[in-house]
């Protein structure tokens, strides 16, 4: 009995040795293959009057842990909330409400070259991309969820609208708005604010990030050197008709589908997208233009602009652009009709 006793316990001790084993050995093989793996951090909340998404992803090597990912995170969507609040034309106390209402002040730094911008992609646009069409969106019924205090005071009349009317002094500073100017900052903003979310995680060394304010998006370098995958939307459905490969460069489109009011006496759709030198919006078809640029305010900017002039004046001014491309999508038939400006192609998905 002794005897089996003993040679029992051997064999308990036997697999409980090999237990243990089997469990470190999973554990470190696991832990293997994790090391290998970037650390990777996704959110999304609402912001902007649309939805960010932020997907950041690191090295382990780096020595970055996943919390202090999630925190850069939590601090680039506080900045894009702070920004919202600045800039926007819906805030009563916004900076640039501020402006509009007292209508010569000296503005911030940032006001100002954000200001600055929008100026040079309207004298690019030909004044197709223009800050001051407030009145024409007020009057074609755009501004129904603004805050009265600040809807009311938009000026009926239109002799304040073109962008010549913002006149900036070389100070750096003093903004002036001419003839009861009234600035929006929608067509411009949310790009700007994209660009400062990612320059947020490039001053941490996180180049891995894909920052996308509901169509105007940010795509880093991906660690592995692969690049975003980015879809265009058939206008007016879920539909994806061209993707890219984007890394490095910032997309964003404009659509004359997305916002549009119902006239009620005709029950046509009236487009979000101005055109200044008519004073009216464009009428509801189907059609898209997406552009590729460095910076995602530029993008933005021209998007907008560029829906305003068409597909023909669009190409003809992108061809004439290094480092911007754009994507025109035209839905009036039943087949979306895709045109390309010179070296867009090279952003197509498997090229």
């Amino acid at each position: 009995m002794p005897a089996l006793n003993l040679w029992k316990r051997k064999n308990e001790m036997k697999r409980l040795l090999c237990s243990i084993l089997a469990a470190l050995t999973m554990l470190l093989t696991s832990g293997c293959i994790r090391s290998d793996r970037p650390i990777e951090y996704s959110r999304i909340e609402p912001l902007m009057h649309t939805f960010v998404q932020v997907k950041a992803s690191i090295p382990r090597a780096v020595g970055i842990s996943r919390a202090e990912l999630g925190k850069a995170v939590y601090g680039a969507m506080g900045e894009a909330r702070a920004l919202e609040k600045r800039f926007s034309a819906f805030y009563p106390g916004s900076e640039a409400n501020l402006l509009n209402i007292v209508r010569t002040r000296k503005v911030s730094t940032e006001l100002f070259g954000l200001l600055t911008e929008a100026g040079r992609i309207s004298r690019l646009t030909d004044g197709e991309f223009d800050i001051t069409v407030a009145p024409v969106l007020k009057a074609e019924g755009f501004y129904k969820h603004m805050p009265e205090r600040i809807r009311d005071r938009i000026p009926e009349s239109f002799d304040g609208v073109g962008w010549e009317n913002v006149v900036m002094l070389d100070d750096g500073r003093t903004v002036t708005l001419r003839k009861g100017a009234w600035i929006d900052l929608s067509g411009i903003a949310k790009g700007y604010i994209v660009d400062r979310m990612a320059g947020l995680f490039k001053e941490k060394g996180i180049t891995g990030v894909m920052v996308n304010a509901g169509g105007d998006i940010y795509c880093g370098a991906k660690d592995d050197g692969a690049p975003w995958k980015i879809g265009i939307r058939r206008p007016g459905a879920r539909s994806v008709v061209v993707a890219l490969d984007v890394k490095d460069m910032a997309v964003a489109t404009s659509g004359d589908y997305e916002n549009v009011v119902i006239d009620r006496r005709t029950g046509e759709g009236i487009s979000h997208i101005i055109d200044p030198s008519r004073g009216e919006a464009v009428r509801e078809l189907p059609s898209s233009v997406t552009v590729i640029a460095p910076a995602c305010a530029r993008a933005d900017a021209l998007a907008t602009g560029m829906m305003a002039m068409g597909r023909e004046k669009a190409m003809a001014l992108a061809d004439t652009m290094e480092d911007v491309s754009i994507i025109v999508v035209e839905c009036a038939g039943r087949r979306p009709v895709v045109s390309f400006s010179k070296g867009a192609e090279k952003y197509l998905a498997g090229r």
